[in-house]
């Protein structure tokens, strides 16, 4: 846990007193921390009554809020797991998660007299007004973080904006806020980033999703000959379409090496190109010539494809995995990795630079403060995404680590149980 408190933090820390407090800018900047502290003090000493820790899934909340107090406050907590419950100084706290639009209905009636939102620009708009309206006991507070999103994002237009007509205050934490990053950390993570996501997430702006969604990408640093076959181990990324088309890359891993991943073979079969419709049989039996005699640990498939998953488990093909299909994040994890030099393309995956060329986040979305990227020429690149994203973000269980970090733990997103196809190298 951190000590002591920066210049910045204790500022926010005691000028924190209007009905709305944000503390918002780049990552780990020591932002989260300050307000949790705050809204202990306010446990503590604030109005009596009921109070709400909010975010986007219970999960996030308990690895992002409660497992800090814990470290904490220890033994003065108690949390009914399963319930949604806490006890915190003596208040009753409870956890809603506030993922979707329907998550305002969890709070609809009820009355607090205090709350806390994890990154709030991820809240749904319904749901915050909705909270708004439940802070009435007198001088209830509300606190909370985020990271910079797109300048037409419902937060910043009708509240960060909007500071001297509310009673909002808005506090702005850079990197050097932090008092407990070091200097070669900072200048780590800050290579982690580039383009749109360094101007959010480093610079701490709130920029435009526009133009290319790789625009950084470069085919004389970010690519790589894979003419020899490199990879101590593989991940096969499935995008499956019927009347769109199928998509796999096979994902080279050796973190021994740099790159520690690389774009070894593309797949991509457009029936509306070649006339003719392949059934989930062929399909299959495509993917299993494509990966003969390779050691793939994991298959990521998009969940929506049903049909062609009960193809592959007909097939004898068992280490299918559901792939995460968080868009924006894990667009967010794949530029990381390319910036890093952690992942590279192979220079004869000819589809996969052509679609990295054309990705394009939506115009039309732009306006509504939304960052969405055209569904368009996107399905090598959607498969790339299942699979990076997956096999090391998710499945590491924390959504906070950054490329770096991944890169030195053990294997924790390893399946236990794998197909070897037909003359593959043995384990």
């Amino acid at each position: 846990m951190q000590l002591p408190f920066s210049k910045k933090q204790i500022q926010s820390y005691t000028e924190s007193d209007a009905r709305l407090n944000v503390w918002e800018g780049a990552v780990r900047s020591g932002k989260s921390y300050v307000c949790l502290m705050r809204f202990l003090k306010e446990l503590k000493d604030g109005p009596k009554g009921n109070y709400v820790i909010c975010g986007r899934t219970e999960r996030t909340i308990k690895r992002n809020i409660i497992d800090p107090i814990f470290e904490v406050l220890g033994e003065n907590i108690h949390y009914r797991q399963g319930i949604g419950e806490l006890k915190i100084l003596g208040k009753k706290v409870y956890l809603v998660g506030a993922s979707d639009e329907r998550a305002e209905g969890k709070i609809r009636g009820a009355t607090f007299a205090g709350a806390l939102i994890d990154e709030v620009s991820l809240i749904p708009e319904s749901f915050f007004q909705m909270l708004l309206s439940r802070l009435s006991i007198r001088d209830s507070k509300l606190f909370c973080t985020t990271n910079p999103d797109s300048p037409m994002h419902w937060l910043k237009v009708k509240f960060l904006d909007r500071e001297n007509e509310l009673s909002l205050k808005r506090f702005h934490f850079t990197l050097t806020d932090n008092p407990s990053l070091s200097d070669q950390f900072i200048d780590n993570i800050k290579k982690e980033y580039s383009g749109l996501y360094y101007d959010r997430f480093i610079l701490g702006l709130w920029v435009l999703a526009e133009g290319l969604v790789y625009s950084f990408f470069d085919t004389t640093l970010h690519t790589i000959d894979t003419s020899i076959v490199r990879g101590v181990e593989y991940i096969l990324g499935v995008d499956y379409g019927t009347t769109n088309p199928t998509a796999f890359s096979l994902i080279a891993i050796d973190r021994s090496k740099s790159p520690m991943c690389s774009l070894e073979r593309e797949y991509y079969y457009d029936s509306t190109v070649e006339l003719s419709q392949k059934t989930d049989f062929e399909f299959a039996q495509d993917l299993k010539q494509f990966i003969e005699g390779l050691n793939v640990r994991s298959i990521y498939i998009d969940p929506a494809a049903a049909s062609f998953k009960a193809e592959l488990y007909r097939q004898g093909v068992y280490n299918i995995v559901d792939a995460n299909n968080d868009v924006l994040n894990g667009i967010r994890f794949v530029s990381t990795m390319i910036t890093t030099g952690d992942f590279k393309i192979g220079k004869y995956c000819k589809h996969t630079i052509k679609e990295i060329g054309s990705y394009s986040w939506d115009e039309r979305a732009k306006n509504l403060g939304v960052d969405k990227p055209r569904k368009t020429n996107d399905h090598i690149l959607d498969s790339i995404r299942y699979s990076l994203f997956t096999h090391f973000k998710s499945m590491s269980q924390n959504d906070d680590l950054s490329v770096s970090e991944i890169r030195q733990m053990e294997r924790p997103w390893e399946t236990s149980f794998h197909y070897i196809p037909p003359n593959a190298v043995s384990w």
